[in-house]
């Protein structure tokens, strides 16, 4: 019985039983009969007299409220600061014009081309946290250089984490010399188990990510992350740098290949090519099923079986990866 939401501890819910169990006895008998230190009692009993539970004008006869008028009283009021805490959560929202409004004149003050300047790198990972958390299709980066920190991969692997358990797309390339600390490749295969897609090339790339292909965040001194970050917004901008990551992407070799180089490409007997091929048109496994002519279970393994080999975390992924690994 929790009746911590209405302003009652637990101690103060025992000596109010305890009264409703013995009418008339008087708060000596309570100290005396209850397992508490006195000083204990002595603020419970306070607390149920400010409450209402209890009647101390006699503290040798204290008289406890009936449950129904006592509980019930504490329960309305509760509700009433609820709905007041409420209405002055909503009243906020009358803020949004006014700001809306400071919005408008920075984005008529502002220069021609959106493009934000961000610096100092706790501010740049503050706002890369905001465009993840507010993306709803894909990422795509580009990582140069070595491997990331301790710190950076501790705080990077949750927000891939959420993404991917979002259904968005994360697609990665990285320089072999990340693969050299055992942390981050590791934190790499922990992004390709969870369906993220990671590619490596030796060629040079210069370090970007972009949401949604509408945000590509660039580094404002290539050499120098560190400093801070050019948040850009133009579509004609993105657009190239979009194009560029592709570029980039095509080029480079799947993480799994780059470690593990397989000697021959996969094969797939007929009906598994015929599986792939429906995963991502059928829009129910019966119909599916159906049309390549075999039974829905026998349908339903292979495709269990194919998401496996190609790490898919759902079937549209894994057609979209056999495509991309050649396999239909």
């Amino acid at each position: 019985m929790d009746v911590s939401v209405i302003g009652i501890s637990p101690e103060s819910v025992e000596i109010y039983r305890y009264f409703l169990r013995h009418r008339g006895e008087g708060v000596g008998e309570a100290r005396q009969a209850l397992d508490m230190d006195p000083d204990t009692v002595e603020a419970a009993i306070e607390d149920l007299e400010r409450l209402s539970l209890l009647d101390l004008g006699d503290r040798h006869k204290v008289v406890a409220t009936e449950p129904r008028i006592g509980i019930e009283r504490l329960v309305e009021r509760r509700l009433n600061e609820l709905n007041a805490e409420i209405r002055r959560v909503l009243a906020a929202r009358d803020a949004i014009a006014v700001l809306m409004e400071d919005q408008q004149q920075g984005e008529r003050a502002a220069s021609v081309l959106d493009i934000e300047r961000v610096e100092g790198l706790e501010r740049v990972r503050q706002r890369l946290d905001d465009l993840g958390f507010f993306s709803y299709k894909e990422t795509l980066c580009l990582h140069p250089g070595g491997p990331l920190s301790r710190g950076a991969i501790e705080t990077a692997l949750p927000l891939d984490t959420r993404s991917l358990r979002r259904g968005l797309a994360v697609k990665a390339v990285y320089h072999p010399k990340a693969l050299d600390d055992p942390l981050m490749a590791a934190y790499l295969r922990d992004v390709v188990s969870l369906g993220g897609q990671v590619r490596i090339t030796e060629e040079s790339m210069d370090r970007m990510v972009v949401f949604d292909r509408s945000v590509a965040v660039v580094p404002i001194h290539p050499k120098e992350s560190a400093r801070g970050a050019l948040l850009v917004r133009e579509a004609g901008l993105v657009s190239q740098l979009v194009t560029y990551f592709d570029g980039v992407w095509d080029a480079a070799t799947d993480l799994r290949e780059f470690t593990e180089p397989s000697k021959e490409p996969p094969l797939l007997s007929e009906l598994e090519r015929r599986v792939l091929s429906v995963m991502a048109t059928a829009d129910k496994d019966e119909i599916a099923a159906r049309e390549i002519d075999v039974s829905v279970r026998t349908y339903r393994r292979y495709v269990a079986d194919l998401m496996s080999r190609l790490g898919a975390v759902n079937r549209f992924q894994a057609a979209l990866r056999a495509k991309e690994e050649h396999w239909i």
